[in-house]
């Protein structure tokens, strides 16, 4: 069944996940979930590109203009002239903005820490090793891929484990590449989102 896949079951914990924390960011901070992404991304790595935010977010560079706009007008945000690009600029948090980035982060530990409450210490980091084990084979799933979509390979130059074979066979004709690409962004916005 389709719900048995890895990629299935990481949708619908994502999807709870985001749907929750959008809610609450939403109601307590008045905050889309994408403004706190760019938010918590900044404070975490600013300065950045407008480029490199929307990469870090998963939003594409229009959209995430459109989200830095609001932030800017907000004054939680400021846009300055880059150093190194005479066309670019670089984003970082004001005072306002940092200060809500403290904030809210706390805010997100005390989810996070709900949403792991049925694990145990163990249990929670073998999922942490685990999901850093998916988020490392996920990135060679897609590079393999990009390397088959430029014509650099072919599905037969792709190394499968020899366990993976005989599920890829039972699964009625082999594995989804959508549901691979789908898994790969899933994982992302996951590790991104921590």
């Amino acid at each position: 069944m389709i719900t048995d896949l890895l990629s299935s079951r990481l949708h619908s914990l994502a999807g709870l996940s985001a749907a929750s924390a959008s809610l609450r960011v939403e109601r307590k901070f008045g905050l889309t979930l994408l403004e706190w992404r760019s938010i918590a991304m900044l404070g975490g790595f600013a300065p950045l590109s407008l480029k490199e935010l929307a990469r870090r977010t998963g939003m594409d560079k229009s959209y995430a203009s459109r989200t830095l706009s609001s932030l800017i007008e907000r004054k939680l945000v400021l846009s300055e002239r880059s150093d190194t690009d005479a066309r670019g600029v670089t984003l970082r948090l004001s005072e306002e903005g940092h200060a809500l980035y403290e904030t809210v982060f706390a805010d997100a530990l005390a989810r996070n820490e709900r949403l792991l409450s049925p694990l145990s210490a163990e249990q929670r980091k073998q999922l942490m090793d685990m999901l850093g084990a998916l988020t490392v084979s996920a990135k060679r799933v897609l590079e393999e891929e990009r390397q088959i979509a430029a014509g650099e390979a072919q599905d037969e130059d792709v190394a499968v484990p020899s366990g993976a074979k005989t599920a890829a066979k039972a699964a009625a004709g082999g594995v989804d590449m959508d549901e691979v690409r789908y898994l790969v962004s899933r994982l992302n916005e996951l590790v991104g989102a921590g």
